[in-house]
């Protein structure tokens, strides 16, 4: 038997000369032993990986495992790896296999494309919900509700209160802005960054010119719990309006600790809460 299409297995290197089945052999490279069985087949499969010589019974290499049979993407029938048109149906099996792998990319892509497309159109329709809500609290007999959806709305209203609070001509805008982050950060659970930036939004709120922003910015700011809120808190102890005043106190009680008592007790020693008694 010539061997002229065989690879050591260990090497690579081609093996060739004239050998009987079951008569063991040498790498002429590496050395290696190496043994050629009997193959009863008049149409062996050469592994395309390894080189074995393989019965065109199996599918699989004897040797390293690799797949001798692909079956055609038409008919489905198995055809041997070293095939180039389908048994059954004539198919040049190379190019229905590229043919389909660029249906699926192509149906992956347009996938992809309309979850994009459906993400945009969700976010617009959430934007100008959030909008038309925050249109809404230029009416104080409409912030009961205008809140209560804004507060559904969780994380996403955040920086879109926090412009109105800091921004608005309107001062029922402002207040109610504040009134809905103090909400949501009562309420809902929001990430990290989004509490500190709704913080230092408040915070800049407590010096706004009307005493219902800074009311309500107080309370808010109690709400969101925040150690950064005691000294900016502290400093509304000093507030000309008395309900400003009492819920700036009020929100320091909330946040609680040592430091928020001794802020209290030496605005008392310098008679800032004497309107407590």
């Amino acid at each position: 038997m010539k061997l002229e299409k065989l690879a050591c297995p260990g090497c690579g290197a081609p093996i060739t000369g004239d050998f009987a089945p079951n008569q063991q052999i040498e790498c002429n490279s590496c050395g290696v032993p190496l043994l050629l069985t009997q193959v009863e087949t008049e149409s062996p499969i050469f592994c395309p990986g390894c080189r074995t010589l393989n019965s065109d019974e199996v599918s699989f290499c004897t040797h390293c495992g690799n797949r001798l049979k692909v079956e055609c993407i038409l008919c489905h029938v198995e055809n041997r790896i070293d095939t180039t048109y389908c048994a059954r149906c004539g198919a040049h099996l190379e190019n229905a296999r590229a043919k389909r792998r660029h249906m699926q990319e192509t149906r992956q892509r347009l996938e992809l494309e309309r979850e994009q497309k459906f993400r945009e159109k969700e976010a617009r329709q959430k934007q100008e919900r959030l909008e038309m809500l925050l249109a809404e609290l230029d009416e104080p007999e409409n912030h009961g509700f205008a809140i209560y959806r804004i507060n559904q709305m969780g994380a996403d209203a955040v920086e879109g209160l926090i412009e109105t609070l800091l921004h608005d001509d309107d001062p029922d805008a402002r207040y109610g802005s504040a009134r809905a982050l103090g909400q949501i950060c009562a309420e809902q659970e929001i990430k990290t960054l989004n509490k500190a930036r709704t913080v230092k939004g408040l915070i800049k709120a407590i010096d706004d010119r009307e005493p219902a922003v800074r009311y309500w910015a107080a309370e808010a700011l109690g709400k969101c719990n925040s150690k950064l809120a005691i000294e900016p808190l502290a400093g509304l102890l000093k507030d000309p309006h008395d309900g400003v005043r009492e819920q700036a106190l009020s929100s320091l009680h909330k946040i609680g600790g040592d430091q928020v008592q001794q802020l209290i007790e030496a605005n008392r020693a310098k008679g800032f809460l004497g309107w407590l008694k």
